[in-house]
C-alpha cells in the first residue's frame, strides 16, 4: 500500500481534469492588458484638463510661497488673478491641460526672467496672449512698483532653478 492517503488521491483524480479543462490562461493576461490601457486612457483625459493643471501650478506655488511665510502678499494675489483668468480662458474656448502648459510657459522661462520686474513682464505677455487687456494694464502698474529684491521673488526663482 501506499503512504499517500486515498482522499489525496481522490481529489487529485478531480482536480486534474479541471485544471486540463479550464483552457488557456491567454485570454485573461489579454484582458488585464486591455484593462490597463483603458484605465491609462482614461487618467490621460482625466489629467489632460485646464483646471487639474492650474491646480497643479497653484499647489507648487503655495508649497513654496508657505516655506517663506507671505501668503498673503500681492505677488500671490495677482498670481491667482492670472491663473483664474488662464483657467477660464482655457475652459471657454476648450483648450487642453497641454495648451495650457503652453499658455503659462514664459512664466518658467528661466533665461527671460532674472528679476521681480521681469515675472510681472512674463505676466504682462500671458495676460495679452489671453486677451485680457485689463489685467495686463494691472499688471504692468504693478511691475513698476516691484521690489527686486523680495524674499517671495527670491524663493520662485529659486523653484523655478533660476
Amino acid at each position: 500500500m501506499s503512504d499517500v492517503p486515498v482522499s489525496v488521491t481522490t481529489a487529485a483524480e478531480v482536480i486534474q481534469p479541471v485544471a486540463e479543462s479550464s483552457g488557456s490562461i491567454w485570454g485573461y493576461v489579454a484582458g488585464g492588458v486591455a484593462l490597463l490601457i483603458v484605465a491609462g486612457f482614461a487618467g490621460f483625459k482625466f489629467i489632460n484638463k485646464p483646471a487639474f493643471i492650474i491646480n497643479r501650478v497653484r499647489k507648487r506655488n503655495l508649497k513654496e510661497i508657505k516655506k517663506l511665510g507671505v501668503e498673503n502678499s500681492d505677488f500671490v494675489m495677482d498670481l491667482d488673478k492670472l491663473l483664474d483668468s488662464v483657467e477660464n480662458y482655457a475652459t471657454k474656448n476648450g483648450m487642453k491641460g497641454t495648451d495650457v502648459v503652453n499658455i503659462i510657459s514664459p512664466m518658467n522661462d528661466t533665461a527671460r526672467i532674472k528679476t521681480a520686474g521681469d515675472m510681472y513682464q512674463s505676466m504682462i505677455y500671458i495676460a495679452n496672449s489671453i486677451n485680457d487687456t485689463s489685467l495686463a494694464r494691472e499688471f504692468k502698474t504693478k511691475s513698476k512698483q516691484v521690489k527686486a529684491n523680495s524674499p517671495l521673488m527670491a524663493g520662485l526663482f529659486k523653484r523655478a532653478g533660476i
